[in-house]
């Protein structure tokens, strides 16, 4: 269409009808239009056959055990982008490969960050509502080098964390992950948090919401702890007592009265004995919890007795039992006790640790949009790379191939300048990486 135009043009010209001004403006402006559109084109061809030409990688929850062999192959690839080991440092990395005024230049950086949104997509595109939020728990975990968590823990509770994290300082930090909607209310085990916070202080909230229509999925933060978590789950957005408050309920109290009675108690031992007896906390797994600890009490004061190892090994078991079919009663809808927050309320508490982690995106044209943004980048810096390294292979086989040794003394002398440039090359890449790390 455009050579169609380009010689349209001309004729005229040539046949002098117009005048020549006009007849430039016209030409600027038509062509000049057309050509920008088949550039912006090429260049969005460019992008999407670059991405189609990247490996791979379909998550799986066997990226969250650092043992498999899955997280070992992908393990190198999160460790490509900065950010360090926050959850917080590896979102900010992601999002800046998606500014248009990033700094990234890094063809390493940019190639692997390319490469983990795919995956990315490959979590909400392929698989089904229950099993993206499995998969989605391994490609954090991947992403955080932490650990997926599915079983009973020593201290005999169903782990409400669905992964364990580490800080800079490697201190455990457990994560529990929703996977939802725009406006879909969080929600969880009442007896799994209570039990969760008694096992480590704290409970950190990640919410992942996806947004279509935006093409990406906004991440936000927000902590429970012994502390907070009693006004969070009673408290609306503005002020008042929601339904949540019923689930703190002690017998012969009302709401309001177990509330102040919870919140008054010296320490969290004390507290967390009493919220076993609230009404939202499961009769069945407080029953057997009890019985498991005068077992375990016993078996301490009597080590020689077989009797005893029998009783608190059985007890233990059944204590497992029932807090697995607490989980099995939540997760098929059919009983248990749940708490729900809604995002208008969260965004309201002064006293939650409340962050916008800020948004990825997870759409075939999102991320091509990324690709197009660094193009320019991965050009001329892979280009590069690659032409020296053909040109030392070249150089090496006419060292090695031509008879004359003038001429071949001379390629051998070209292949070490080409290595000379490769290792330029690398070493700049290097230095982009630390300096984009440092930034």
């Amino acid at each position: 269409m455009s050579k169609f135009m380009e010689d349209m043009f001309i004729e005229v010209r040539e046949q002098k009808k117009f005048d020549d001004n006009i007849l430039d403006l016209v030409y600027e402006t038509v062509i000049g239009a057309t050509k920008k559109s088949v550039v912006t084109e090429m260049a969005a061809d460019k992008a999407r056959e670059f991405v189609l030409s990247l490996p791979k990688f379909t998550p799986t929850e066997a990226w969250g055990k650092p043992e498999s062999m899955e997280r070992e192959q992908i393990t190198k690839l999160f460790n490509a982008i900065g950010g360090g080991r926050t959850i917080e440092g590896k979102l900010q990395f992601l999002q800046r490969i998606v500014d248009p005024n990033s700094k990234i230049t890094s063809p390493r950086r940019i190639i692997s960050s390319i490469i983990i949104l795919e995956s990315l997509k490959a979590v909400i595109g392929s698989f089904n509502a229950s099993s993206a939020g499995f998969v989605f728990e391994g490609w954090l975990s991947a992403l955080l080098q932490g650990t997926q968590e599915a079983e009973i823990s020593a201290k005999g509770n169903l782990p409400i964390q669905d992964l364990i994290a580490f800080s800079e300082t490697d201190r455990a930090v457990p994560i529990s992950l929703k996977l939802l909607n725009k406006t879909t209310n969080i929600e969880g085990s009442y007896t799994n948090l209570v039990d969760g916070l008694d096992e480590f202080g704290e409970m950190v909230y990640i919410v992942a919401r996806k947004d279509p229509e935006a093409g990406g999925i906004k991440i936000e933060k927000f902590r429970f702890d012994q502390n907070n978590f009693i006004d969070a789950l009673s408290t609306s957005a503005r002020g008042g007592k929601t339904k949540g408050a019923g689930l703190f309920q002690l017998p012969n109290k009302t709401p309001e009265q177990s509330i102040a009675i919870l919140k008054a108690t010296d320490s969290w031992p004390e507290k967390y004995g009493l919220l076993q007896y609230t009404a939202g906390y499961s009769e069945r797994v407080r029953k057997k919890r009890e019985m498991a600890n005068q077992t375990d009490q016993a078996a301490q004061e009597n080590p020689d007795s077989e009797e005893a190892m029998k009783a608190q090994l059985a007890a233990q078991q059944d204590l497992a039992e029932s807090i697995e079919e607490e989980w099995n009663l939540l997760t098929e809808k059919a009983g248990g006790t749940q708490w729900h927050i809604s995002p208008a309320q969260l965004i309201t508490f002064d006293f939650v640790d409340y962050q916008e982690l800020g948004e990825l995106p997870f759409t075939e044209e999102a991320i091509l949009n990324v690709a197009r943004i660094h193009m320019d980048k991965l050009n001329e810096e892979i280009m590069m790379l690659f032409a020296a390294t053909q040109d030392l292979s070249e150089n090496i086989n006419r060292y090695f191939l031509v008879e004359k040794r003038s001429a071949a003394i001379n390629s051998g002398e070209k292949a070490i300048q080409d290595s000379i440039e490769i290792q330029k090359t690398l070493q700049a890449d290097i230095q982009q990486s630390k300096d984009e790390e440092s930034v």
